[in-house]
């Protein structure tokens, strides 16, 4: 429409400023034509007019070859009065004769003359004039041309910016489709882009890439919230659980049964609910990303004091420590000492609550590629590989070796890898079944930790 409006307007103004031009070089033609004849009239007049009025057929024959060209001669006496004209039915009306200027009057017809006087030697005054019909009737066949042609061409740019347009906006019609598919819920579908260069065309690709975030996005969320349920409902059972022997011991123990027994039992019970509400409680702590209290941690003085733990609460089984790769040396990290603590006492505690009375549980602490690296490795049955990428979910289990007789709720491993990974570091597994299992935790060393939040 914009463009319609723009061309009409320019059509429209180049046919007004050439009907004007054309307007003012017929009139001046004609000027010319007449200032000439009235320069010969004023020489040659007289012999064309006789002194007296003659109204005979000869005089009008010679005024006709003499002045063929000319609409109109008249001759005025000097007191006004018209002496001799060519006139048949139309002429001039003069109210006001003005001699040696050309000048448009109107005439006894519907058109006006253009004339010019000039004063012969003898007093009397020479009119020559030129009908305007000619002039008006020329511009008014040019006018009609110009409208016709416009309209045509109007016509024209009309149905050429039509298929311009349509062909412009097919790719952003295919998007609309494409945008309508997605909006039903396909988010799968994309918009396909022929030429990238072009402004379709990077649009295209700008909303393919939206749309693989957008997917990625709404994969991510619906796992999360799966994961959400399943955690809820595992948390509930494990929750249950325990609230469960705690009803029906306080039932047993109101009967009469073994006091002693039931309330054994319900501080067990009570103890292992504390645990999983604190592990649920840390868990939390971590996803609001709350400020470590950081500060120089010593890995392995961290990885001695677990294993000494752990030798006084199992002393039958055989835990070592030992270096990475070479001798033991200190291993500098800056981090939260508590927290990795904790990371320590979950691994050393997941591989002696998980393997056989007769494995070796190994502890090795020390530097790699930029990286403090401390490793909790032992010989036990391994890991089968279709639960390795779950292993660090919350409240996940492999099989029966990891049921709550183990003492086990699937938490111990989620709280080290949110630990590691607010500290800035990675956890990683490498185990084969029948080979055993190790659990590998890369920190930043001291000089490429994080500053004190």
């Amino acid at each position: 429409m914009a463009v319609l409006g723009l061309a009409t307007l320019g059509l429209v103004l180049s046919n007004v400023v050439g009907i004007a031009l054309l307007r003012d070089n017929m009139m001046g033609r004609v000027d010319r034509q007449i200032e000439q004849l009235a320069k010969v009239g004023k020489t040659k007049g007289e012999l064309v007019f006789p002194a007296k009025p003659v109204r005979s057929d000869a005089v009008s024959e010679l005024l006709a070859r003499r002045l063929a060209s000319a609409q109109l001669v008249m001759i005025f006496t000097p007191d006004g009065k018209l002496k001799a004209d060519t006139a048949v039915d139309d002429r001039p009306v003069i109210d006001d004769l003005r001699t040696g200027v050309t000048y448009t009057v109107p005439g006894t017809a519907d058109h006006p003359w253009r004339l010019h006087a000039v004063e012969l030697p003898n007093g009397n005054t020479w009119v020559i004039a030129q009908s305007l019909a000619e002039l008006e009737q020329t511009e008014t066949s040019a006018i009609a041309i110009a409208v016709a042609v416009s309209a045509v061409t109007l016509l024209l740019i009309g149905l050429a910016a039509n298929a311009v347009v349509r062909l412009g906006l097919r790719p952003l019609t295919r998007m609309e489709a494409t945008a309508g598919q997605i909006a039903r819920g396909d988010f799968a579908r994309r918009v396909h882009a022929r030429d990238p260069h072009t402004e379709p065309g990077r649009l295209a690709t700008a909303m393919n890439v939206m749309l693989d975030r957008l997917q990625a996005e709404i994969a991510a969320r619906t796992e999360s919230e799966t994961r959400m349920r399943r955690f809820l409902a595992d948390a509930s059972h494990e929750l249950r659980t325990p609230l469960t022997s705690v009803r029906g011991f306080a039932e047993l123990h109101r009967r009469g049964g073994d006091a002693d027994e039931a309330m054994r039992r319900i501080e067990d019970e009570a103890a292992r609910m504390g645990v999983l509400v604190n592990d649920l409680l840390t868990l939390a702590q971590l996803d609001e990303e709350r400020p470590l209290d950081r500060g120089p941690v010593d890995l392995l003085e961290v990885a001695a004091d677990t294993i000494r733990d752990a030798r006084v609460r199992v002393p039958e089984r055989h835990v070592r420590l030992t270096g990475l790769g070479g001798a033991l040396a200190p291993v500098s990290v800056v981090g939260d000492e508590a927290r990795l603590r904790q990371v320590a006492a979950n691994l050393v505690g997941n591989a002696l609550c998980h393997t056989p009375p007769d494995a070796d549980v190994t502890v090795r602490v020390g530097r790699t590629d930029g990286a403090a690296v401390l490793e909790v490795a032992d010989t036990g049955p391994g890991i089968p590989p279709e639960h390795v990428p779950r292993l660090f979910d919350r409240l996940y289990r492999v099989g029966q070796g990891r049921s709550r007789a183990d003492g086990g709720a699937g938490l111990g491993l989620a709280i080290v890898a949110a630990i590691v990974r607010s500290h800035g570091g990675r956890v990683e597994v490498d185990t084969r079944p029948g080979a055993g299992a190790a659990f590998r935790v890369f920190l930043p060393d001291s000089e490429a930790a994080p500053s004190p939040r």
